[in-house]
């Protein structure tokens, strides 16, 4: 269960026991006082994920806010667009011609050797019903496994694995045309990597399962028997409402969540109505342990 933390400049209602709250009293146009950054900042270390609604943010004043937390990753045009004026901000879209393909949870960066810190994505235009995202905190996950299965998993490592998810048949309207080389780019600068199956938050030092049913494909050390079963199982436990919040998107709605505490699933239920969101990547965590992760892997 989340900390009851003595806010002074926002307010805070928590979605679920587990994860998410929704935060008000804020207006995330302004230049924003210190204070209110790093309230914002201990209830996302709290809750995992943090909802704001009625924010009609430019997409600078999206990017210029998350700046506020840690370095910006520049965003590259290859699976998402990119914003001509922005160069932070990916430009997710799906429509009757893009259909939604990510029907899996999953943590952002998990495929890459030095994965993000957190997201913020807007609504910029959601559809009347459906397009909802589903968050899962990873700790509650871990904390519910049992003692011998939390012994198991604590000096392993998984891979994971660009291509599981970009070279699916799901994401082949990605590698079309030009955007080829685009896709290409990415693939050689993300070869496969291992994470330690669970970590320990560098901020709140609370335990949490690593993984991720997009980009993880194997346990390192064990049979492909062994590895898949245990995958399956860790992937279904991840599932449970119980370790959930749910959001219904609005335009003008942010949510801003803790990669390595969560997973999130972008429920494709609104096809073929259009969604367009855009999203910043924010690197590291310059109010929390100043890096995403320490240099040390270890659980």
């Amino acid at each position: 269960m989340a900390e009851a933390i003595p806010y002074k400049t926002i307010s805070s209602m928590p979605k679920t026991p587990a994860i998410g709250t929704m935060i008000g009293n804020v207006d995330l146009t302004a230049n924003l006082p210190d204070e209110t950054i790093r309230e914002i900042h201990a209830a996302l270390m709290a809750h995992g994920v943090v909802f704001f609604r009625d924010q009609a943010m430019t997409p600078q004043q999206q990017a210029d806010f998350a700046r506020r937390f840690g370095r910006l990753r520049i965003a590259q045009r290859a699976a998402f667009l990119v914003d001509e004026n922005v160069p932070e901000m990916a430009v997710l879209e799906n429509d009757e011609a893009r259909p939604p393909n990510v029907n899996h949870y999953h943590t952002d960066g998990i495929f890459r050797a030095a994965p993000e810190f957190a997201s913020i994505l807007r609504g910029v235009t959601v559809p009347p019903a459906g397009g909802d995202t589903i968050w899962v905190s990873t700790r509650a996950a871990y904390e519910a496994l049992s003692d011998d299965m939390k012994a198991y998993l604590e000096n392993k490592s998984a891979w994971n694995d660009f291509q599981k998810l970009h070279g699916s048949a799901a994401k082949k309207r990605s590698w079309e045309n030009d955007n080829f080389e685009r896709m290409e780019r990415m693939r050689k600068a993300n070869p496969p990597v291992p994470h330690p199956m669970v970590r320990r938050h560098p901020v709140t030092g609370h335990k949490s399962l690593y993984l991720s049913e997009s980009f993880t494909t194997h346990i390192d050390g064990v049979s492909a028997t062994e590895s898949q079963g245990m995958l399956d199982f860790l992937f279904a436990h991840c599932r449970l409402p119980e370790f959930q919040c749910r959001f219904h998107w609005r335009p003008d709605s942010v949510a801003m969540w803790d990669n390595r505490s969560t997973l999130h699933y972008a429920v494709a239920d609104y096809w073929p109505q259009t969604r367009i969101m855009n999203r910043v990547t924010i690197e590291t965590d310059l109010l929390g342990s100043g890096e995403a992760w320490p240099e040390s892997r270890a659980a």
